[in-house]
Order: structure tokens, then sequence, then C-alpha cells
């Protein structure tokens, strides 16, 4: 199925997620203006074929004039904050940018008929989970203020698509990662476990694991990861998917591998990425930390057409060696 191009506006473009997504989506044809603070986000990973403006999504003013001006069509909102830790230390600051924030953007795309929205959602909205699968239908549970932001933002979307005709759709991401020729994860600080094994692996320094006594078949924690340009072509596939089909009211998909990778499998493929080996610090689990997350990806496969192609966990690893 093909579309016309799209004029899509990408919050948090100039980030990890944004900055692959917008390659995607210029090298499908469609047209890209990249919104971004700066704060988290790097300049250089902007597209020379995408427009850019610097500023906040919260700006609700600047976002209708933003929205009207460049002729947008559809908003892929993944501008966030997103440090599990800081959000349970800050968790007003959290709330404030990631809620009202994105109503505020929400609220200028309703005003001037932006009817299509995309917007980054996670797998921390399920919190800790009884069930080792997790499908779309269950429970939303956050155990943090960043998981509590997305869960009240989809519930704002809902809300918005009945009484405002929206078609909105959260996509609930598991653990991106990995890297494309392009762009490399940048965060500061580092947060994800891939990207901190392979520095470690790559220093020789030592890495704690937490949990050595999980109901799993190596006792350690089991994890979905999904490459990060799978996420972007996932991305790509709402975007043409709901154009096409004019469709409206609210849908939450996972975005995830749909396979289940442990700590131990994760730093052996580290080590035969990297020829190294990584010396492993064992230290007690931590509170809340559930022994196995995995997406139910059908939903995506049958109302995207998506699937993951780039997500294999020796896939992922390899990409995240230096260039």
């Amino acid at each position: 199925m093909t579309v016309d191009p799209r004029t899509v506006l990408i919050t948090g473009g100039a980030g990890y997620i944004g900055a692959v997504s917008a390659n995607a989506l210029i090298a499908a044809g469609h047209r890209v203006v990249i919104l971004d603070d700066l704060s988290a986000g790097h300049a250089d990973t902007i597209p020379n074929e995408a427009s850019s403006v610097v500023g906040s999504y919260a700006d609700g003013d600047r976002m209708q004039s933003l929205l009207r001006d460049a002729r947008i069509d559809t908003i892929l909102h993944i501008g966030a904050l997103s440090i599990v830790a800081e959000s349970v230390a800050q968790p007003e600051r959290y709330f404030k940018a990631n809620l009202v924030g994105s109503i505020a953007l929400l609220d200028a795309a309703i005003a001037v008929g932006v009817k299509h929205l995309i917007f980054s959602s996670s797998a921390a909205v399920y919190g800790a989970p009884s069930a080792s699968v997790l499908h779309e239908e269950a429970p939303l549970a956050p155990v943090n203020p960043y998981g509590a932001t997305k869960a009240a933002f989809e519930q704002v979307l809902h809300a918005y698509s009945t009484a405002h005709g929206l078609t909105a759709t959260a996509l609930r991401y598991f653990n991106v990662a990995g890297a494309t020729e392009q762009v490399s994860e940048r965060h500061n600080p580092e947060t994800h476990l891939l990207p901190r094994l392979m520095s470690a692996a790559l220093a020789g320094e030592p890495f704690p694991i937490y949990g050595n006594d999980y109901a799993t078949p190596d006792r350690t924690a089991v994890r979905d990861y999904v490459h990060v340009a799978d996420v972007a072509a996932a991305h790509l596939a709402a975007i043409e998917k709901f154009a096409a089909l004019e469709a409206q009211g609210f849908s939450a998909i996972n975005i995830g591998s749909g396979a289940g990778t442990s700590i131990r499998e994760a730093i052996k493929a580290i080590e035969k990425a990297s020829g190294t080996r990584v010396e492993v610090q064992e230290q007690p689990r931590r509170a809340g930390d559930p022994p196995r997350l995995v997406a139910d990806i059908s939903k995506a496969q049958s109302q995207l057409g998506w699937r993951p192609r780039q997500s294999d966990i020796n896939r992922i690893v390899k990409s995240l060696l230096p260039k």
C-alpha cells in the first residue's frame, strides 16, 4: 500500500531514536521537520534533507505557528525526558515535560487541524507484570514516574481521539538498542545495558549484573531488545498505514523483537562481537525487577505489516562496535 508523501514533525528528532527515524522517513520520500531543544539531542545527527527548529514542544503558541506554517499533517512525538532514576528523584520535572508539555503539543495539533499523531510510548507502562510475555491488553501499572507519564499521556490520547476524531497510535517500545551507519547512542549518562556492556568490554572493566537466582534458564533476567532501525521502520509503517486507511481512534502497539535475551546471553554476544572477555560482578537482584519481559508483537505484525528484521541480539551488538 502506498500513500502520498507526508509532512512529518518529529519532536526530539535530534536524539537517538528521532534521528534514525528521520533518516528512514526521508529515505521513504516523506518531508521531515525536526523540533528539538538540543538539551539531550545532537545537532550533527539531523539529516541535511530535514528542516529543523530549535525549541520546545511545550510552547503551544509556537507549536500552532510551526504546524500551520510548515503544513504538518503528521506528528511523530518522540521528545521526552527518559531516565528512570532521574524521574524518581525529580517527578515534577517529568510530569511537566512528558505530560503537561505533551498536552500542549496535542492542543496545538487539534487547534490547527493536525489529525495524525504517533506517540513514542514504552514498555515501562506495564510496570513489573507477572506475565512473561506482554500483550497490549495487559494492565498498565507503571512503577516509576517515567512510566506513569507515558501511561497518562496514552489516556489523554485515547480521550482526545474520541472527542476530536484524532488518529493516535502509541508504540510501546521495549529495549531499544543498536546503531546505524549514521546514528549511535550518545546518552549522558548512558543507562542502557548493551552500550554499557560494550564499553566495559572494550575498556576491560568489570560489569555488575543484578540477580543470579531468577527462574530463567541461566538464572539471569530476560529482556526484549529491538534494533533502533526496526523501531524507525515501525514509525514509518504506522504513519503510512494509518494515513492510507484514514483510520480514526486510539491504538497501542508493542514494538519489540518478540524474543527474550538473558543478561548472560547478552554478555556472550558482546564478548563474541568485541573479541574480549567481560569480567562479571554478580550482585543481588534489585527490588521490582521481573524475571522476564518479552513483547507479544502479533498486533504490530497484523495491523502495521511490520516485523523486526535487524533485532537478532548478535546483529544488535555488532552494530555497537566502534566504526
